[in-house]
C-alpha cells in the first residue's frame, strides 16, 4: 500500500480527481504526511477521507498545517476533509489537547472547508474549550462532526456559544458523547439564534427534561430540518411531544429518527430509519447559489467515481 500511496504522490499535480477516499487503509504516518503535502501539489481535490489509517498527532499536524492561510505554502482548494480515528494503540499517549488546539488554529485561518470530520479523536470539555478559543473566529465551516468523543455539558456551553454568535454552522453531529440534560438545556437556549439545519445528539445521556426543552426550542420558523435523537433516556413525555410536534409539521417524521407509538395509555419511542449517508447531509445543509442553481454540489463532489476511491485491502 506505502508504494501506491509514493507512487500517488509524486504524479500528485497531475491527478485530477475531486474525491479521493482512503479510510481504513492502515499505511501509517509517513504515507500520511506525504498524502498531507499532496494537498499542496493538487489544485482539484476536493474531498479527502482519511480516516482511520493509524495516524498519531505526528502525521496529523501536517493536515492542520496545510490548511491554514497564514502559512507561506497552503491548500485552498479542499472541501471536506474527514480525518477521524487516530490509531487506537497510541491513544494512551494521544495529547488530544495539542491536537484540539491545532485544530482551532486552522479553523481560525481557513475560508475553504465546507465539512471536517473529527470523530473517536478523544476530545473532552476541556479539548473543546481550547478549540473554541481560535475556532470561534471561523466564518465558513458548515458542517462539524465530533461523534464517538468525550464531550460533555462544559463542551456544549463553549460550542454553543460558537453556535450564538458567529458560527456559520449548518450541521452539527454529536452522537455518542455525555452530554446530559444541562447540556440539552444549553443547546435548546442556542438552537433559536443558531443557523443549524441537521442536529444529531443521538446515543448521549440525556433524558426527557432535557429532550422536551431542546423540542420546545423547535418553532415554526426554526432552520431546523433535520433531528436525530434515540439511545437517550426517552419515555412518555417526550414522545407526546414528538407526536405534538409532528402534527404541527415543525419536523416530518422522514426527518427525524423516533417514530411515538402508544400502548394503551403511555407513549413510547420506537427508532425510525433515516438516510445517513454523507451526500444527505450536505445536500441538506448546502446553501443555494444567487440564482438557485447549484452548478456542482458537495453531495455530487462526494458521488466519486471508482478509479477515484482506493478500496480497503482486506
Amino acid at each position: 500500500m506505502e508504494a501506491g500511496i509514493d507512487y500517488m504522490c509524486e504524479i500528485g499535480q497531475n491527478l485530477r480527481i475531486k474525491s479521493l477516499q482512503l479510510s481504513g487503509n492502515k499505511f501509517g504516518i509517513e504515507s500520511s504526511k506525504k498524502i498531507a503535502l499532496l494537498l499542496l501539489k493538487n489544485p482539484y481535490l476536493e474531498y479527502l477521507d482519511i480516516a482511520e489509517v493509524d495516524q498519531t498527532i505526528s502525521s496529523l499536524i501536517y493536515f492542520t498545517t496545510v490548511m491554514r492561510l497564514d502559512q507561506p505554502m497552503y491548500n485552498e482548494t479542499l472541501k471536506i476533509l474527514d480525518i477521524s480515528r487516530p490509531n487506537p494503540g497510541c491513544m494512551y499517549f494521544f495529547n488530544a489537547e495539542q491536537f484540539a488546539t491545532l485544530i482551532g488554529h486552522m479553523l481560525r485561518n481557513n475560508t475553504c472547508l465546507f465539512a471536517l470530520h473529527l470523530q473517536k479523536c478523544g476530545f473532552n470539555c476541556h479539548d473543546i474549550e481550547c478549540m473554541m478559543i481560535n475556532a470561534q473566529y471561523n466564518h465558513t465551516l458548515h458542517f462539524l462532526d465530533l461523534a464517538c468523543n468525550n464531550i460533555g455539558d462544559h463542551g456544549m456551553h463553549h460550542l454553543a456559544n460558537w453556535l450564538i454568535k458567529t458560527s456559520a454552522l449548518r450541521g452539527l453531529i454529536l452522537s455518542k458523547n455525555i452530554i446530559t440534560d444541562h447540556g440539552a438545556r444549553i443547546l435548546s437556549h442556542t438552537i433559536p439564534f443558531s443557523k443549524l439545519k441537521f442536529l444529531d445528539i443521538s446515543f448521549n445521556k440525556i433524558t426527557d427534561e432535557g429532550m422536551v426543552n431542546i423540542l420546545n426550542s423547535l418553532k415554526k420558523i426554526s432552520l431546523i430540518k433535520s433531528l436525530r435523537i434515540f439511545g437517550n433516556f426517552l419515555s412518555h413525555i417526550t414522545a407526546k411531544t414528538i407526536k405534538r410536534i409532528l402534527l404541527s409539521k415543525v419536523l416530518y417524521q422522514t426527518n427525524l429518527d423516533v417514530k411515538p407509538y402508544r400502548v394503551e395509555n403511555k407513549w413510547y419511542c420506537a427508532q425510525y430509519p433515516m438516510d445517513c449517508s454523507k451526500e444527505h447531509l450536505y445536500d441538506m445543509i448546502e446553501l443555494p447559489t444567487k440564482n438557485n442553481k447549484k452548478a456542482e454540489t458537495f453531495s455530487n463532489i462526494y458521488k466519486f467515481n471508482e478509479t477515484s476511491k482506493i478500496k480497503k485491502r482486506l
